[in-house]
């Protein structure tokens, strides 16, 4: 950042497009002002993820007033004492963090706000006075200690706002403040991060890193910038292996992408127009593209890991203004004028997003006026309308024209943040859910430990109720047809190695799988997406007998019975027998058809084992876990090879009279027939579950 910059911020804050933005500074600016500092010695905060209701998993209500009492918005009860009173000391000074930074980048859009600046001056060197009173301390697990804070992490992400906010009065202060600053706060807080650095790649790494590279910027210091960008687990080391082939980064959730990526690119703002320029770095269009390929056809992005909301593509609109200021490539306008409503059409019939202001900091650095730009719906729209296939992590969506999607999780192993699912599956139209994975809640709720991060959780295949152990799925075949596309995909633990194996650190109590319940497993899966129907045929290769648990999560409730359904008390996996609530089981059979109530509508859910199979239903947590949707249990006792086929219909052509299932099975393989009033479908499955051949009519 230098007077190019900061020209360019003050001359968009005068024109109409940027209006909103300007104002929206301004006006932080005006709030964060009123915040009151009154920085203390021996400060002591605690993990953020503590400020959670842990009865319904609410976010409590943070009121600067009350740092003793902190009420939950849904329930109403006031929690007291620790860890929230800590969690609060954090929260505010999160908040002091970036309401500085905001006021230090309006004091540049309005020069003449020297009172603006006093702010961000008295600010700085209060955290210096007091820097080192604060102590050292911090038990979240796996997470190294913090000062102010209670992890390294947190600590990087304040100061990550400090030293922007530096940067942006640093040419306004005397040499007596700015080596006050620089003394009393930046150089000890570079050497607290850089002796707790982790040895991992890690989204943790990333930012740590960032923030050291960022404090040797300003300090001056080559030494402290290297330590921060070089060597094993450096930055550039990060994007190096920790972004896969094609940009997903590694620890496979749309939300620790952007997550990772956005500290890096506060260092390469800050380091604009100087020979550490980083921007070019090939890892980064790669980063900025690889999300477009997996929008959703209501506007959202899958959520997979430790994902614990729904986002949509817009929500990450700021990067995007970078993403064109530094490269000008037409994809990124398109997303910028679909985000800010400038598009006169919609992507797809089916979507739901709702436009966003263009209000951020990052449009008035580096925004450019989109009304002026070529605009047209080719690019993204055909990303989004488009079935897609990594050939880097593995991660695939089918899609079709109708606003059915399927994603398919072949990637490999994420670490920390996975959820022990590979080739888990999420089913929607258009906005509607299926059967989905819904990602987690907050990480001090009870419920992300007990139910979210395990393989039972996901629309996936579970041998004898334990955890999946890790390992790299790999996509087999992809291909996309006339009809529709497919996708077959594998999970083979007789590997012992994945790709990020002693480059992650993985603590005996984040490893709740169980190796020798998978052992020589070979698990594969072939998905076929139709207008009418999904596919899902799934083939489990064992060496010997373990019970199989195919699962399906349904965000819907179960109509039409086949059969005697009757309560049961068998347990499901090894999870608290209280997460499943009216257990319910039958066994199959051959004329068995489900019909679930989804959104107001009827999906037939027709199943095929090559075992003998029982099916159970629960009642199993949601997200948030206050809410509830309908696990089915397909169990079955095999050695050698299992084979279980369920297709979902739910087209048109499918209601209300449901589809008909059959199939035979010979020495080449398995033919399905689907059929009912309107069409009769058949395929042909080899031995090797590779889609063989489709005749439609």
């Amino acid at each position: 950042m230098n007077e190019m910059r900061w020209a360019l911020l003050r001359e968009n804050a005068k024109k109409p497009a940027f209006r909103d933005a300007a104002e929206s500074l301004r006006r932080a600016a005006e709030e964060a002002a009123q915040l009151p500092l009154d920085i203390q010695d021996g400060e002591h905060g605690n993990w953020g993820h503590y400020y959670y209701c842990p009865d319904d998993a609410a976010r409590l209500s943070f009121d600067l007033r009350r740092p003793l009492e902190h009420p939950c918005p849904v329930c109403g009860k006031v929690w007291t004492g620790e860890p929230f009173n800590g969690a609060w000391v954090s929260l505010r000074h999160s908040g002091i963090g970036t309401g500085i930074k905001k006021i230090a980048f309006a004091s540049r859009m309005e020069d003449s706000r020297d009172a603006w600046r006093a702010l961000v001056k008295d600010a700085l060197l209060q955290y210096a006075a007091h820097y080192d009173s604060f102590e050292v301390h911090g038990d979240i697990p796996y997470n190294g200690p913090g000062k102010l804070f209670a992890q390294t992490l947190d600590e990087a992400h304040w100061i990550i706002d400090l030293v922007l906010a530096y940067r942006c009065i640093e040419d306004k202060l005397d040499e007596e403040a700015r080596r006050a600053i620089r003394e009393g706060l930046f150089r000890p807080c570079a050497a607290f991060l850089i002796a707790h650095k982790e040895s991992q790649l890690h989204n943790h790494a990333v930012l740590i890193t960032s923030a050291i590279a960022m404090l040797g910027v300003v300090l001056g210091d080559d030494a402290v910038r290297q330590a921060g960008l070089e060597g094993e687990y450096g930055l550039l080391d990060q994007l190096d292996r920790g972004v896969l082939p094609g940009g997903f980064w590694y620890e496979g959730a749309f939300t620790y992408h952007y997550y990772a990526f956005d500290s890096v690119l506060y260092y390469c703002m800050l380091v604009e127009y100087t020979d550490w320029e980083l921007h070019y770095h090939p890892a980064f269009r790669c980063m900025f593209d690889f999300p477009l390929n997996f929008i959703l056809p209501d506007g959202s992005l899958p959520r997979l890991n430790d994902a614990s909301s729904v986002s949509s593509l817009f929500t990450y609109v700021p990067f995007y203004e970078l993403a064109y200021g530094w490269y000008g490539e037409q994809r990124y306008v398109e997303v910028l004028r679909r985000a800010y409503g400038l598009a006169q059409e919609p992507v797809l019939k089916g979507e739901r997003f709702s436009t966003v202001p263009r209000n951020t900091l990052h449009a008035l650095l580096y925004g450019c006026d989109l009304e002026g730009k070529p605009h047209g719906n080719s690019s993204l729209a055909m990303m989004m309308a488009t079935s897609y296939s990594s050939s880097g992590s593995g991660l695939t969506k089918l899609v079709l024209p109708s606003g059915a999607h399927l994603l398919v999780k072949i990637s490999p192993f994420g670490g920390e943040h996975d959820h022990m699912d590979r080739l888990g599956l999420s089913f929607g139209i258009d906005a509607k859910p299926i059967f989905e994975d819904i990602g987690t809640t907050a990480y001090g709720v009870p419920m992300h430990y007990a139910w979210y991060k395990h393989t039972y959780s996901h629309n996936t295949v579970c041998l004898n109720g334990q955890d999946q152990p890790p390992v790299d799925a790999e996509r087999i075949a992809f291909q996309n047809e006339t009809w529709g596309s497919w996708v077959v995909s594998e999970a083979d633990w007789r590997k012992r190695d994945y790709h990020l194996k002693n480059n992650i650190t993985l603590p005996e109590a984040m490893c709740p799988w169980d190796e020798q319940a998978y052992r020589g497993a070979v698990v594969r899966r072939l998905n076929v997406l139709h207008e009418q129907y999904l596919i899902d045929v799934m083939a489990v290769q064992l060496p010997d007998e373990r019970e199989i648990e195919v699962l399906y999560h349904m965000s819907g409730d179960l109509m039409a019975e086949a059969g005697d359904w009757r309560p049961s008390s068998e347990p499901l996996s090894r999870l608290a027998p209280e997460l499943f609530e009216n257990k319910r089981s039958k066994p199959l059979l051959p004329s068995d058809m489900l019909v679930w109530s989804i959104g107001g509508e009827h999906v037939f859910h027709a199943v095929w084992s090559s075992e003998a199979t029982v099916l159970y239903t629960a009642r199993t947590p949601d997200n948030p876990p206050t809410k509830r949707r309908t696990t089915v249990v397909e169990r079955a006792k095999a050695s050698g090879t299992l084979v279980m086929i369920n297709v979902f219909g739910y087209g048109n052509q499918v209601q209300p009279e449901g589809l008909q299932l059959k199939v035979e099975a010979d020495s080449e393989g398995w033919l399905l027939q689907l059929w009912n009033s309107h069409f009769c479908h058949e395929y042909g499955v080899s031995r090797e579950l590779l889609l063989r051949s489709a005749a439609h009519g």
